[in-house]
């Protein structure tokens, strides 16, 4: 019996998540591969910029995180935008979990903002 739709969801999250947390050229391939149908890149450093631009979009991204993939894309001749979105800041970021019930990922300021419950 196959995994169900959600599992499978989850799995894909999950391994997503984990390239999202230590991005590297041979995960950032597969990754590629399973979410482009075997297209192969124009450029064999494509799939991991593209890691890196979609970790710019990623809530769960930490301040270092973000620092270190604007770096990376730019060291390697990359823009930092993904398909004309400009990659998050740790302000927009936490606003943006806020916005969606989660805490944010920096506390000094921001915990006077949030408050899931509505109160």
């Amino acid at each position: 019996m196959g995994k169900s739709d959600a599992e499978e969801l989850e799995a894909h999250l999950a391994r997503r998540d984990a390239l999202f947390r230590q991005p590297n050229a041979a995960d950032a391939m597969a990754w590629w591969n399973e979410t482009m149908s075997n297209i192969p890149p124009h450029d064999p450093l494509v799939p991991l910029a593209a890691c890196h631009k979609a970790r710019l979009q990623w809530l769960d991204a930490t301040d270092d995180m973000l620092a270190q993939s604007k770096l990376w894309l730019a060291e390697n001749g990359f823009r930092a935008d993904w398909q004309g979105a400009d990659p998050l800041t740790p302000a927009k970021r936490d606003a943006d979990r806020i916005l969606i019930g989660k805490e944010p990922l920096n506390k000094r300021e921001a915990d006077d903002d949030f408050n899931p419950e509505g109160k």
